[in-house]
Order: structure tokens, then sequence, then C-alpha cells
């Protein structure tokens, strides 16, 4: 998926945590926590020195019983032992705990920061701020990010795990490939044959679905296209199937047994005509050209090649890119023979 719209949505909670006043309340939050650090480090003294009393207890009760009492030295002895293994534990319990001891800011570094928070977003997006420095921040307070895609639909939930354990759970949207991709597709399809019962032709219900709200599958900034909403209408029964009208190819260039016109190839898969066509510079598909214009595109496609065809278009979006990565075998190299029928873009 377009990772565009997930850095958004990060970058504006993120510039919200940054904020002037979150700031002055994760200095208040902080310096709290500074206060609740010392009482327990109160505490922990406390612990310590009752500890290094017993032990002490321990060692001068030993040394003062009389040696002929062998019962009562070695009990003393036993005594002495787990007060001291008692007082090593509680010691490395404390080393550990200091290791997990924030760092503090001085007085002037809180001034700083103070001072920085006046323009936060102008200080984001300043041509002085690298992605680098933008990384950095975001490591800094953000511990992981989960993004779920709602089946095949625009819709994304983003969860953010902030430094600390808390979490924020939003939902923004990516862009698609087909507009039946959308969760809202069957209310702009009810909406078309509506206005198509109403006599509106395409350009103007095009319009009329710009007005409502209505995105287009690749987000916004555009809108639903009248040749999108003729489909629509089509596939509603709002308009008779487009003449199609072929001009002949050139003398001996007929799609002969096993070949198909580009449209004919990509009716029969059900689907994109532009689709198939990157499959050819792909090299996935065999396919020649018309030695004049307007140089369409003649594939071939026996029942084999369909089957494979058909196999691919049941794949996931990005199944290939994925591939790359989880294929722990290197591609076998083309032998001396092979027959190419395009070159790769």
């Amino acid at each position: 998926m377009n990772g565009v719209c997930v850095d958004a949505f990060v970058t504006a909670h993120v510039l919200a945590a940054l904020a002037p006043a979150a700031l002055e309340v994760s200095l208040r939050a902080a310096e709290q926590v500074l206060a609740e650090r010392a009482e327990l480090e109160k505490i922990w003294s406390q612990r310590l020195e009752r500890a290094a009393i017993n032990a002490d207890r321990a060692q001068r009760c030993y040394h003062l019983a009389e040696p002929e009492n062998r019962l009562v030295v070695r009990q003393l002895e036993k005594d002495w032992e787990q007060a001291l293994a008692a007082q090593q534990i509680l010691q490395e319990e404390y080393d550990r705990f200091t290791l997990t001891r924030p760092r503090t800011l001085t007085a002037a570094e809180q001034q700083a920061i103070t001072a920085l928070t006046s323009d936060i977003e102008g200080l984001w997006s300043a041509a002085t701020t690298t992605a680098t420095d933008r990384k950095e921040i975001i490591r800094a307070i953000v511990e992981q990010g989960t993004v779920t895609v709602l089946g095949t639909s625009e819709r994304v939930t983003v969860t953010i795990t902030w430094a600390g354990g808390r979490t924020t759970t939003g939902e923004t949207t990516r862009p698609v490939a087909l507009l039946q991709q959308l969760s809202y597709f069957p209310q702009i399809k009810e909406r078309v044959r509506e206005l198509a019962g109403q006599g509106h032709r395409a350009e103007a219900i095009a319009r009329r679905l710009h007005a409502e709200g209505f995105l287009p599958a690749r987000g916004r900034g555009n809108r639903i296209s009248a040749s999108a909403v003729k489909e629509i209408m089509r596939e509603l029964g709002c308009l008779p199937p487009p003449a199609r009208t072929r001009s002949a190819p050139p003398p001996g260039e007929e799609p002969g047994c096993d070949e198909w016109w580009l449209e004919d190839l990509a009716a029969e898969l059900d689907m994109p005509a532009v689709t198939l066509y990157s499959w050819i510079y792909r090299g996935w598909v065999a396919a020649r050209k018309e030695s004049r214009n307007p140089h369409r595109w003649i594939l071939h496609a026996g029942p084999t090649q369909l089957a494979e065809l058909r196999e691919r278009r049941t794949r996931p979006p990005g199944w290939s890119t994925r591939r790359r990565w989880t294929d722990s075998e290197p591609p076998i190299p083309a032998q001396d023979g092979d027959q190419t029928t395009s070159s790769h873009l």
C-alpha cells in the first residue's frame, strides 16, 4: 500500500504531541515522575540500610559466640551468610532499578525546549530539517506503529504505541486501484442509479457525486470521472454497451490460433486493459504489435496460458513485489534460445 497516508496520520499526531500545551504538560509530568522517583530512592535507601544493619548484627553475633558452642556458632554462621546473601540480592535489584532512572533536564534545556515550541510545524517543515531529523524525533516518542488495511478497501486503521505504553488508534484512507474497492461503492452505484433515472447524463452525474463528497479511488484532489460513471451506468443497464468498430489489420497480421486482441483478452479475463498492457511490458504474456497505425497489440494465450493468467489475476496486490523479498532461491537466468516476446520496463 502507499505509505503517504500513514505518514500524514503519524505526523499529525506527533505534531499534536509536540504542541506547546502538550510539551508543557509533559514537562510537568516529568517533574512529577522525578518527585515520585525521589520517594522511591528514599525507600530503596532505607531497605539497603536495613539489610546492612542485619548483616552487621549477624556478623557481630557470630564473632561474640564462644567457639566451644559449636551448634550455636554454626547457626550464627548460617544466619550471617543468609544476611549477606539477602543484602547482595537487594543491592543487585537496586542496581537494576537505577538503570531505569530517567535523564533529568536542566533549567537551560527546559527553557530551550519551551522556546522551540512556539513554531513546531515551521521547524518540522523547514528546509533545514532533514528526513533523518524527523525520524529521530518520531523514534524518540513512538515505539511502534501498527497498520491494518480493512479488506481491500481504502480504509486503513493505524495504532500508534507511544513511549511509555499509551496507544492512539485512528483511521485514514489510502488510494486504491479500482472504484469497486471503495467501501462506499454500493452508495455510489445507488446514487448513479437514482440520478440516471432522473435523466442526468454521465458528466452531470460525475459533478453531482463530487459535490456530494464522493471521492474517487485515487483519493482527494480529483473527482470520479465521467467515463467511470458511464461504466457504472452500463453495469446497471442504464446505458447500452458501446458499439465497437475495429479496423482491419494489415494483410497477414490477423490474430491466429490462440491469439487475442488486447481488449478482447482483457474482457475474457475480466480485468482492466491497462493492467494487461503492463503485463506485456513485464514479460508475463507474449504479444506482438501491428506493423502500421494504430499499432494495436495482439496477444498469444492458449488454454494453458489463459489458466496461468487467470491464476495471476487472483493474486493479491503487491504479491510480486513481496515475493522478491520472500523467495530464498535466486531467479533462474534465461537460457540461450528462450523465446522472448517483449522487453521489460
